[in-house]
């Protein structure tokens, strides 16, 4: 605190002075006077040479003031969120050496009181295929795996009762756009976030990958071929990832390579509605809903 307070040192007397320089101006408002002014003290070539002067003096420290009062106004905003969410916990950070990500009764904080709560570890360079009908909280859970990990890095509590982590790269690519304006289609965007995973990554330096889905936004059987095609490449290298999807085929990753690869599901239940459980568990998704969705809407 007393570093951030040295680091403003001088800010208020330049606010100071540039409020009188504005005030100057502000003055100058009353067309007589400003003629008057001008013309027996040069007002106007007086103000220039005022903010001149205090441009030469405080430019060479602004950048530092900016930074130290965004700096400020971050930590103010950590110890806000602490206070308020004091039925948060308190990570453990660990040193692994490779991604370890160990939690119990993890949930995303934006549910509150309604989250159901999950438990879950992930172990240093293994995948874990999540499947699941839509609306059954795979992309809830892979938010919920990133926004904690996020939180924990920068000291806050998290949201879980028990939170094992350790240091690692994270990359995430959960809502891929389009962009008309530069010619970047759907697929296109996706190349370009997957090209740009790939260079991020370092062979000394373990990855967590969370992917929402791979190469959304082409037809079904090229994205499984794509899909297992990057997922091949991926797991030779020092990464460990997450990645939900809807393609089912890709969970027989997990009968080739069962030391690499291993299934998870949220399971829904049919009966004369959909019942979701938003609970993950071991296996792969034996239910889907889209079909019988479309028919209630479209009887």
């Amino acid at each position: 605190m007393c570093e951030l307070k040295s680091n403003l040192s001088g800010a208020i007397e330049s606010f100071s002075q540039l409020e009188r320089i504005l005030q100057k101006i502000d003055n100058r408002s009353n067309e007589i006077g400003i003629v008057l002014f001008n013309c027996f003290g040069l007002l106007d070539i007086t103000i220039v040479r005022h903010f001149l002067r205090w441009q030469r003096t405080y430019k060479p420290i602004t950048d530092q003031w900016i930074k130290t009062a965004s700096l400020f106004d971050a930590l103010v905003s950590m110890a806000t969120f602490r206070l308020n969410e004091n039925i948060a916990n308190t990570a453990i950070i660990v040193d692994d050496g490779g991604v370890a990500y160990s939690a119990r009764s993890i949930y995303h904080p934006f549910l509150g009181k309604k989250a159901v709560r999950n438990n879950f570890d992930i172990k240093d360079k293994e995948f874990y295929i999540i499947t699941g009908a839509n609306m059954a909280g795979k992309s809830t859970f892979l938010r919920t795996l990133g926004v904690n990990y996020i939180l924990a890095m920068n000291g806050l509590p998290v949201f879980a009762d028990e939170m094992r982590i350790s240091l690692f790269h994270l990359f995430t690519n959960m809502r891929t756009t389009d962009d008309l304006t530069h010619g970047i289609s759907y697929f296109n965007a996706e190349l370009l976030r997957l090209e740009q995973l790939i260079s991020n990554l370092k062979p000394d330096t373990p990855s967590l990958i969370i992917l929402d889905e791979i190469l959304k936004g082409t037809n079904s059987l090229d994205k499984l071929n794509g899909s297992r095609l990057f997922l091949e490449y991926i797991s030779k290298r020092n990464v460990t990832g997450v990645i939900a999807t809807h393609d089912l085929e890709l969970s027989k990753l997990e009968e080739e390579n069962p030391q690499r690869f291993h299934n998870y599901s949220f399971e829904i239940e049919l009966g004369t509605d959909v019942t979701y459980t938003y609970k993950i568990g071991k296996g792969v998704a034996r239910n889907q809903n889209a079909t019988f969705l479309l028919k209630r809407i479209l009887h």
